[in-house]
C-alpha cells in the first residue's frame, strides 16, 4: 500500500508548483530569460566579451554596454501605457457622458423614447471614436517602426506587441524597454556567473535585475552607475517583494534581508570630499597643487545625493560613468588637473578643470 504524503510534503509540492507558475508567468511577461535564451550563442559571445577580471569590472562592462547600445523602444512602450490608457480613459469618459445624458433627459423630459434614441446613436459614435483612436495610435507606431527604425512592418509589430521580445531581435536591433534589458542582463550574468543569485526588483511600471556579490545586492538598471538595493529603492521606489531566479522557478523574497537597517544616508561634505579623491584615484588624475585653469565641463548626476553609497563596486562604476561623460565632450583625460565634487539639491555635481600648463600652451 502506498503511504499517504504528509502535510509537509504537500506544502513543499505546492510551493514548488507556485514557484514554477511564477517562473512561467515571468518568462511569458518578458522579464526573465528562458533556458534557451541564456544558452543563446549570441548572448554567450557578448558575455565572453564583457567578462572582466573582477565582479566590479564585469558588472560595469555589462551596464556600460547596455547604456551605450540599447535604445529605449518608444513604440513598444505604448502597448502598456499610451494604448491602454487611451482605451481606459475613453471608456471612463464615455460612460460618464452617457449616464450624464441619461440622467439629464430623465430629470428634464421624463421621456423613454428619447432615452432609447440617445442610446441608439450614442453607442456607435462612442465605439467609433475609440476604434479611430486605437487605429491612429497603431498607424503612428507602424510609421515609426518602418520608416524611422528601418524594421520590416510585420517583424516590428510582432516584437513590439510581444510581452517577451525575441532576444536575437534585441541584440540585432538594440531596441527594448526595461523588461527586455532586465532579461538580457540576467542572461549575460548567468553566462558569466552560472551559480550567482539573480533577483528581479519591481517599481511602478519598471523592473531591473540584481546580483548578489559578497552578501550585498547590486542593481543593474539599463545604464551606469550600478546601485545598491538601498540606492535603487530610493531612486525607483521599490514595491513588493524581490523575485529570485532559479533554473525553472522564481521565488518571492522579502527585500528586508538586503536593505540597510539604517536606510540610505545622503552623502555629507566629508563623503563628497572622499568621493572626489576616489574619482581622482580611479581615473588616474594627478591633481595640481599650484592652481588650475578654466572650467572644462560640468557633469550632473541627477538624484545622486539620494542614491549614492560609498561602496567599492558603486564607486568603480561611477568612475566609468564619469569617464564616459568626459569623453563625450571630447576631453582628453590627460588635460584634467582637478575634479571638484559638490551637491545641488538632490544632485551631485562634478566640475572638471583644465591644467594651467595646458592652458598656457593653448594661449601660446
Amino acid at each position: 500500500m502506498n503511504e499517504q504524503p504528509n502535510k509537509e510534503t504537500l506544502k513543499t509540492r505546492l510551493v514548488k508548483v507556485d514557484r514554477f507558475l511564477n517562473y512561467k508567468i515571468a518568462c511569458w511577461s518578458g522579464r526573465c530569460p528562458k533556458p534557451e535564451e541564456i544558452q543563446n550563442p549570441e548572448v554567450g559571445k557578448l558575455a565572453s566579451r564583457l567578462k572582466g577580471s573582477s565582479y566590479k569590472e564585469t558588472l560595469t562592462n555589462i551596464l556600460d554596454w547596455e547604456g551605450r547600445n540599447i535604445v529605449f523602444w518608444t513604440e513598444r512602450h505604448p502597448l502598456e501605457t499610451l494604448l491602454g490608457q487611451f482605451v481606459v480613459l475613453s471608456m471612463i469618459i464615455g460612460v460618464f457622458v452617457f449616464f450624464g445624458l441619461i440622467i439629464f433627459v430623465a430629470l428634464i423630459y421624463h421621456s423613454l423614447n428619447l432615452l432609447l434614441t440617445i442610446t441608439t446613436w450614442y453607442t456607435p459614435i462612442w465605439i467609433t471614436i475609440m476604434l479611430t483612436g486605437v487605429v491612429l495610435i497603431l498607424a503612428i507606431m507602424i510609421q515609426i517602426i518602418h520608416s524611422n527604425r528601418k524594421i520590416p512592418i510585420l517583424e516590428g509589430l510582432r516584437n513590439a506587441f510581444s510581452f517577451s521580445i525575441n532576444i536575437n531581435f534585441l541584440l540585432e536591433k538594440k531596441l527594448g524597454v526595461c523588461r527586455d534589458s532586465a532579461k538580457l542582463t540576467a542572461s549575460l550574468l548567468l553566462n558569466i556567473y552560472p551559480d550567482a543569485e539573480i533577483y528581479f526588483a519591481s517599481a511602478p511600471s519598471h523592473i531591473a535585475t540584481g546580483i548578489v556579490v559578497e552578501n550585498r545586492l547590486y542593481m543593474l538598471d539599463q545604464r551606469l552607475p550600478i546601485l545598491t538595493i538601498d540606492g535603487w529603492k530610493k531612486y525607483r521606489h521599490l514595491e513588493g517583494k524581490l523575485h529570485k531566479l532559479g533554473n525553472t522557478s522564481i521565488e518571492e523574497v522579502d527585500p528586508k534581508g538586503f536593505l540597510s537597517k539604517t536606510g540610505n544616508i545622503s552623502p555629507d561634505k566629508q563623503t563628497l570630499a572622499k568621493l572626489t579623491q576616489t574619482m581622482l584615484d580611479l581615473l588616474k588624475i594627478k591633481e595640481q597643487t599650484n592652481g588650475t585653469g578654466d572650467l572644462l565641463v560640468t557633469v550632473r548626476l541627477k538624484k545622486g545625493m539620494s542614491l549614492y553609497q560609498d561602496d567599492e563596486l558603486v564607486n568603480y562604476s561611477l568612475s566609468r560613468w564619469l569617464q564616459a561623460k568626459i569623453s563625450s565632450e571630447l576631453i582628453d583625460m590627460n588635460q584634467i588637473a582637478k575634479i571638484e565634487v559638490t551637491s545641488e539639491k538632490e544632485d551631485i555635481i562634478f566640475r572638471i578643470y583644465l591644467g594651467l600648463k595646458l592652458l598656457s600652451a593653448n594661449k601660446e
